[in-house]
């Protein structure tokens, strides 16, 4: 990781350093700090736009890419679904 803030303008670079939005480093996967790792069956490659809705996106296994202010809703979506005590004594 370097100490390099990725911006709006670098998002679906891939990200190897300190989100500008959420000063977050990435995952050790490399995904995006605050978006952590999504639903790995469903997700193929996500970015959370580093500050700018507008260039969030995710790509999904089956060929569909959302994209804006709706790739901001699913990650939250599935965050929370991940998060929810019911969904993590379901994977155990």
């Amino acid at each position: 990781m370097t100490d390099l803030k990725y911006t709006p303008d670098m998002a679906g670079s891939g990200q190897y350093g300190i989100c500008a939005h959420c000063n977050l480093p990435p995952t050790k996967e490399g995904h995006d700090g605050c978006l952590g790792t999504l639903h790995e069956k469903e997700v193929m490659n996500a970015c959370c736009g580093h500050g700018s809705d507008q260039q969030a996106y995710i790509q999904t296994w089956d060929g569909k890419c959302i994209r804006g202010a709706a790739a901001i809703a699913a990650i939250k979506a599935w965050k929370i679904a991940n998060t929810h005590p019911a969904s993590n004594s379901r994977r155990r």
